[in-house]
């Protein structure tokens, strides 16, 4: 049976925490696995530039090769639902394209995600959160496909960058079980996906950590994801406390790490949402004043990040910024995720 990397939910925390080991020894040298001749294709429906360099990057530094399209404007225009009437704006369906792609590539990591945009107004979407949190065309993807396919960023999940961030701490702290982290909303002017603090906040409840949630009232991510999450944690020896106390949360943190993301209890209001957070822009910023609260943590966001806006130079620039390490912790979970699945 083909296995999928879609998110780590769909994989066990002992295997998880083995993907980052083996990433860990790639790195190093002391593992050096080899997928000559494999091959890696890559579709981005949304901008990239750390995902797709660090895929491409880890499939030839272990002797494969990536081919990347950019669906839309280098494609056809694809369909899923099963019946559909193609009689529209889309050209191919996914029962065609999935399988005849499996058979030019030994794997297939796929970024699409509705509510990622370059504009700079938050993107506008007609779909409710309960149809965007199913991943539907990922899914549907993966249900025709023959190879291995791998979540690059989709509505709910980013397991690439959950990975990225446990690889990093475990560099940074040795052991992290118990130690405390904090995942705290920043302010942003526009509603972003919640797919990077989902799969950031598994990635620290996997490792075992005393998790802290650090979000405004109506910030909440997904319960469904939470509960999980929280789940993950306690069987990996850890926990996980939600809170909207900025003073407290900071208090013997070890790692922080800023992540700004939409509300899910204004989904589809988003003009609303952007009026009503106007009040929390300064008071959710992390800067050197937070920062000292904490037992000297690492500083930790997953990029591109606003300056001065989710950060201050101050800590971005600052000695216990790590963020430079965990975008280069891309390429080598990537590199372990590529191992698992085709090794």
């Amino acid at each position: 049976m083909t296995r999928h990397f879609l998110t780590t939910l769909d994989w066990s925390v002992e295997e998880v925490r083995d993907l980052v080991d083996r990433a860990l020894r790639i790195k190093r040298g002391t593992d050096r696995p080899s997928l000559a001749g494999r091959i890696l294709g890559l579709m981005f429906f949304n901008p990239s530039v750390r995902t797709r360099v660090s895929c491409e990057s880890a499939i030839a530094r272990l002797g494969g090769a990536a081919i990347a399209v950019s669906p839309g404007s280098e494609t056809w225009s694809f369909e899923h639902e099963d019946g559909a009437v193609m009689d529209g704006a889309t050209q191919e369906h996914v029962r065609e394209l999935a399988p005849v792609l499996s058979r030019y590539c030994h794997a297939i990591g796929i970024r699409k995600s509705e509510l990622i945009t370059t504009a700079a107004t938050t993107a506008r979407v007609t779909a409710s959160w309960p149809e965007l949190r199913r991943d539907a065309f990922l899914r549907k993807f993966a249900e025709r496909a023959t190879v291995p396919v791998i979540n690059l960023e989709s509505n709910a999940f980013h397991p690439c960058q959950g990975l990225a961030d446990m690889a990093t701490m475990v560099e940074k702290l040795g052991d992290p079980r118990g130690k405390k982290y904090v995942l705290t909303w920043a302010w942003h002017p526009k509603s972003l996906p919640v797919a990077t603090p989902h799969s950031q906040l598994l990635a620290a409840c996997d490792l075992g950590m005393d998790v802290t949630l650090l979000r405004p009232p109506r910030y909440e991510l997904d319960p469904e994801v939470t509960a999980a999450a929280k789940r993950r944690a306690e069987e990996a020896g850890g926990s996980l406390r939600e809170t909207d106390d900025v003073e407290t949360a900071y208090r013997g943190a070890r790692i922080v790490t800023a992540k700004s993301w939409g509300s899910l209890a204004y989904y589809g209001r988003f003009d609303q949402e952007a009026r009503d957070k106007q009040g929390l822009r300064a008071g959710w910023i992390v800067d050197e004043a937070k920062l000292a609260k904490t037992a000297d943590a690492w500083f930790m966001h997953c990029l591109p990040v606003r300056r001065n806006v989710v950060v201050t130079d101050g800590v971005l620039d600052g000695p216990r910024s790590i963020v430079v390490d965990e975008a280069e912790n891309r390429l080598w979970t990537a590199a372990a995720v590529l191992c698992a699945l085709l090794g």
